[in-house]
């Protein structure tokens, strides 16, 4: 039975992850984006893909019956697993109590139905899932280090657009305020600006804190299942 629930549970994982995203960018225009393709380079989009794709995956596996083919492949895969549902998890977490509640100054509906799938209900379900599969694998301590690869990876990716220039989609040379090196409060300064009380570099830590506190509390949960 758990492992009937675990499968339905990629399911819904892969299809809501991919419908998300799709519906987030039939919305673009509405949420005053200049054009779909801009949503991808949003960490929420790029994030619901992963974990999307990851199921799938996991589900084509088990369908051809190869999961104990190759335990090596299958162990890197759900390392891979833990890795992206650290990286959803941030999403939800960042949305629901950093940028939902100051997108009332914004030309921007947070609780969009395609906002609610992607930041909420596919994270919730990758949550859920981590623990109900019955595979079995030891999540080291090394692995909680791993957890920070994504987001770092996607940093790096913006300071890169951001140096460059690149509109994100609606006039800014960055996704999120917190990674808006030219703020009030710029990289390592404060200000009485909102929402740029301090800088960049404050968010990041803070960021990798819950990264790794989230890593940690995953890894001891499940090494306990």
């Amino acid at each position: 039975m758990r492992n009937k629930i675990s499968l339905i549970t990629k399911m819904l994982i892969a299809a809501l992850s991919i419908l998300g995203v799709f519906m987030s960018f039939t919305r673009a225009g509405l949420d005053g984006y200049s054009h779909w393709s801009k949503r991808l380079l949003y960490f929420t989009s790029q994030s619901n893909i992963w974990i999307g794709v990851l199921s799938i995956v996991i589900l084509v596996y088990a369908l051809i019956n190869r999961t104990n083919e190759n335990t090596r492949v299958k162990n890197t895969i759900y390392i891979l697993k833990y890795v992206f549902t650290v990286s959803i998890t941030v999403t939800c977490l960042i949305f629901c109590a950093v940028l939902a509640p100051g997108a009332a100054n914004e030309n921007y509906n947070a609780w969009s139905l395609s906002s609610l799938i992607t930041h909420v209900i596919v994270p919730t379900l990758s949550i859920a899932d981590l623990f109900i599969d019955g595979y079995k694998i030891n999540i080291r301590g090394r692995h909680v280090f791993y957890t920070a690869i994504p987001p770092f990876l996607y940093m790096i990716l913006s300071t890169v657009l951001y140096l460059c220039k690149v509109d994100f989609g609606r006039g800014d040379t960055f996704p999120y305020f917190f990674l808006n090196y030219g703020s009030p409060a710029g990289v390592f300064g404060f200000s009485d600006e909102m929402p740029y009380i301090v800088g960049s570099f404050y968010w990041i830590v803070l960021i990798l804190f819950v990264i790794f506190g989230f890593a940690a509390l995953y890894r001891r949960l499940y090494n306990k299942k």
